[in-house]
């Protein structure tokens, strides 16, 4: 956002933290000399997919989006965001556990009733996950993520990184699934000091497919963990909705929309209409038996 070899001024440290919010967990109302940047990453992004399920071996797609709505003493502040999300299911294990890799660099426009929009590419994501099987419960998997978000330059992204630790179960038979996905993240680098608190991230779903539908519930929740800086105002919110997904054979479509029913220090509840679209872009050929010949 700023140069971490100068101090902005209050006005542009203000819109700086406005518009971090705004990013990482919708904007938040920032006080004319203090920045309230959020956490980086947004609550509810992974609600609806099985972070944690083994997937054939294969490179996989998903494109989301995020469209959000807050009303602020009269803002008006919506955010749309576009992830081009690619995870790889290796055929290795480490730890006895199913190793993956997940990158995905974002797209984000910010716009308000007061100021000109903002567009241009987020911090870039990157990630190593190992999941296990749960021993004597079918279908259920823990897993656990360490990545985190790159520095990056523009109008949209911070100059500081991110450290993140993700952790959860996915439980998917007979057509249910349910997920647990739970992230702590920590902000690392000179000008994340005094601008960005550690964050904690909790996103759940509860869903069940019948044929090609899949109908559910998806919930999130979010919470600054520390202070940057004296005077910051900590942001809290918890969201509920719903999802429904239809299988198109080689493609998958999720749509939900959610709404904040708890919110402190953003200034206002918050809507949010999100999609999913998930393409194999490559499976591993699945080996022929093999038989002896008499």
């Amino acid at each position: 956002m700023y140069s971490t070899t100068c101090t902005p001024p209050p006005t542009r440290r203000a819109r700086s933290g406005a518009l971090a919010a705004a990013l990482a967990a919708g904007l938040a109302a920032a006080a004319p000399d203090a920045a309230s940047a959020g956490g980086a990453t947004t609550p509810g992004f992974t609600a609806g997919l099985p972070i944690y399920a083994l997937l054939p071996e294969g490179l996989y797609y998903i494109n989301q989006t995020s469209s959000s709505w807050r009303d602020i003493d009269g803002l008006d502040v919506r955010v749309n965001a576009n992830i081009f999300f690619f995870y790889y299911q290796t055929p290795w294990e480490l730890l006895n556990g199913n190793l993956s890799f997940v990158v995905a660099p974002t797209v984000v426009d910010v716009t308000t009733s007061a100021s000109p929009n903002d567009f241009g590419f987020y911090n870039t994501y990157l990630a190593a996950q190992l999941s296990w099987a749960v021993p004597g419960i079918d279908g259920l998997r823990v897993g656990y993520r360490i990545g985190g978000y790159v520095p990056q330059d523009g109008p949209v992204a911070f100059d500081y990184g991110v450290i993140e630790q993700r952790a959860g179960f996915t439980y998917l038979k007979d057509g249910l699934s349910i997920l647990g996905n739970f992230i702590y993240g920590t902000p690392v680098g000179t000008s994340s000091n005094d601008v960005a608190p550690d964050y904690f991230v909790a996103d759940f779903h509860v869903l069940k497919s019948f044929d090609k539908w899949t109908f559910g519930v998806v919930g999130y929740a979010s919470n600054d963990i520390t202070s940057p800086m004296l005077g910051y105002a900590k942001q809290s919110q918890i969201a509920l909705g719903g999802l429904v997904g239809y299988d198109f054979g080689g493609a998958t479509l999720q749509l939900k929309l959610t709404h904040d029913v708890y919110e402190k220090n953003y200034g206002g509840q918050e809507t949010v209409f999100w999609t999913n679209l998930i393409i194999p872009l490559w499976t591993a050929p699945v080996a022929a038996p093999r038989t002896l010949r008499k």
